[in-house]
């Protein structure tokens, strides 16, 4: 078995291990519900989030192609796993902080790293056009791990309105992929470059490299849709529609369900109709947003079910896009890790604002707005293809 063979193995326990976040379906209503903080606190915990995330994004990305990908990962899930511990003890606004910032450090040692070990690993045996495939079987293996695992959260994990257990759980789910993370073979990345050519490196390709920012201004405007769905207005909609709280396990199930589907079937997708999947993705958010205001419990149900096929597409296309016009494997992950970057700097604020528009203008309003707010990106990207042109 090679090691590109055996790392992709590997990599698909890493992501489920990482990626089975038992907690997801209740992370608004435990921080406001359960443990009673304000709708406008958990809109500046998110935008915490993001900020510590794009922080860090950069300096971990460099770590990764400086001193090797596995190290990076091992890391990351160590740092997210305490991050879950100390949100189930949290009962004040300082230490769900606390916990925000292990998350976003998590998360900034992860993103960039992950992608950029499977994509190497598949080229250093000249496999690379193996990786959308590669990918979308990676997403697929969490996002139907949570098929099983948000409904077994739903009746074993939340005791009388509480998912505490459930952030337990998700820490110790993470501590056993630190293990996994070790046991990854290191893929070739060339020669060594210093830590500011790395990132200079880096930055140059996004200013110079056709095609790479103008990908990335997509990845900005489709991440902020689907964060905004899951992150800010699952909990408020499904509420406001009296769909009871030890059901969101199994309606997000339902939505990863179809986003494992989308997520296998990626690459035939993408080869049949690449610029139809680019335009499918963002178009089927907008719609979603647009249609929850006016729809009843089953039609909202319908429609979080199809944003779960866009979250099973995004990562796979970007990605994809992404790692074929990166030049060089010795700075992938800090590209990746600026992508990262972007998105997140673009959503904080955002967060921050859909936290005050809930609590100030109602759900229909921050709906929409949040929406508007998310297609600003869209003419940048227009205007990028016409320099890419001009430069080729």
């Amino acid at each position: 078995m090679g090691a590109a063979t055996r790392n992709f193995r590997l990599f698909l326990l890493y992501r489920v291990l990482t990626r089975l976040l038992l907690f997801a379906p209740y992370i608004q209503l435990f921080i406001t519900g359960v443990r009673g903080l304000s709708q406008a606190e958990y809109g500046l915990l998110q935008g915490l989030y993001y900020l510590v995330v794009v922080a860090a994004e950069v300096p971990t990305g460099v770590l990764a192609d400086r001193f090797g990908r596995k190290t990076i990962l091992a890391v990351g899930a160590a740092v997210n796993g305490v991050g879950c511990w100390v949100f189930a003890l949290s009962c004040d606004f300082p230490t769900f902080a606390l916990g925000e910032l292990l998350f976003g450090l998590g998360t900034a040692f992860v993103s960039g790293a992950d992608s950029a070990l499977l994509y190497d690993s598949l080229a250093a045996e000249r496999r690379e056009a193996e990786y959308p495939r590669a990918a979308g079987a990676a997403e697929a293996s969490w996002l139907l791990a949570t098929a099983v695992g948000y409904p077994l959260a739903d009746r074993l994990l939340v005791i009388d309105g509480n998912p505490e257990l459930a952030y337990w759980t998700s820490g110790a789910l993470s501590l056993v992929a630190v293990v996994v993370a070790a046991l990854f073979a290191e893929p070739p990345r060339g020669e060594r470059q210093s830590a500011r050519e790395i990132t200079l490196g880096a930055l140059k390709d996004v200013a110079t490299v056709p095609g790479v920012l103008r990908v990335m201004v997509y990845s900005v405007a489709v991440f902020a849709l689907l964060r905004a769905a899951v992150v800010l207005f699952f909990h408020p909609v499904l509420e406001a529609h009296g769909v009871p709280p030890d059901f969101y396990g199994t309606i997000l199930a339902a939505m990863n369900l179809l986003g494992a589907f989308a997520a296998f079937r990626a690459h035939r997708w993408i080869a049949r109709g690449e610029r139809t999947v680019v335009a499918l993705v963002p178009g089927t958010l907008l719609l979603l947003f647009l249609l929850l205001p006016f729809l009843g419990g089953l039609g909202v149900a319908a429609l979080f079910c199809a944003q779960g096929a866009a979250f099973g597409l995004y990562p796979v296309l970007t990605r994809h896009l992404l790692n074929r016009l990166v030049p060089s494997a010795r700075r992938r992950a800090t590209v990746l890790s600026l992508d990262s970057l972007f998105c997140r700097v673009a959503f904080s604020p955002m967060a921050v604002f859909a936290g005050w528009a809930l609590g100030h203008k109602g759900l229909s309003f921050a709906l929409v707005a949040t929406a508007a707010l998310a297609c600003v990106p869209i003419p940048l990207i227009l205007l990028l293809r016409s320099r890419d042109a001009s430069a080729g």
